[in-house]
């Protein structure tokens, strides 16, 4: 398996795939997380960022210097699985142009629909934690890595599998929460947003339940 262009079990596949998982790293942290060296870790970063993937700010860590954090760029956000491609964008573009921002939100609303039946059979949890572990593995099949949040009511996703489109077209991110709301039967919470320049997009389940989902009628 590949991580933009990296075997997964690779240095720089480990350390694309850290900084997806966790948002941000030192060189300390990352030398660890691959038991190497310092030198090494560094020597892989600046790889990293001569091909575009990493970038690097500077942070002020109690007496001395300050040290550098390393974070996905935004070219490597736009790089991992995407499930969509240039004709999505030209038709949201002109289905907003001409039908309105109502029609809009009807069309994607139903494609959550949609999308959630193809995952409802196989969700045979019986409480929420069962449900979104099922929902995580589920997730992970369609190339978005994702995670269960400790308190067992929430689910992290550390990629956004529409991640152009949404900057301009924001409704796509409700279609993706819409999507997990009909597989849980549970409405959620966005507590983090990629597109808002979070490392996640982390929902935790709020208090009120909703049906679970059936599509049977034609889009």
């Amino acid at each position: 398996m590949l991580v933009i262009g990296y075997a997964t079990t690779s240095p720089p596949g480990q350390i694309l795939q850290h900084l997806q998982r966790q948002g941000e790293a030192t060189i300390k942290e990352l030398a660890a997380m691959l038991g190497v060296s310092a030198t090494a870790a560094r020597e892989h970063i600046v790889h990293l960022q001569a091909e575009g993937l990493v970038a690097a700010r500077t942070e002020r860590y109690g007496p001395g210097r300050p040290r550098l954090v390393y974070t996905l760029s935004d070219e490597a956000r736009s790089r991992f699985p995407q499930q969509y491609n240039r004709l999505i964008t030209g038709l949201l573009r002109e289905l907003l142009a001409h039908e309105g921002a109502d029609k809009l939100e009807q069309l994607l609303e139903r494609v959550s629909r949609r999308l959630a039946d193809e995952y409802s059979d196989r969700m045979d949890g019986h409480d929420v934690t069962e449900r979104l572990n099922e929902l995580r593995l589920l997730l992970e099949q369609r190339g978005v890595p994702a995670e269960v949040v400790a308190a067992g009511d929430g689910i992290s996703l550390f990629a956004c599998p529409f991640y152009d489109i949404a900057q301009d077209y924001p409704e796509v991110c409700s279609m993706e929460r819409q999507m997990i709301e009909f597989v849980l039967g549970e409405k959620l919470a966005l507590e983090s947003s990629i597109r808002e320049g979070g490392h996640t997009c982390r929902f935790v389940v709020k208090s009120e339940t909703i049906p679970l989902v059936s599509v049977t009628s034609d889009m």
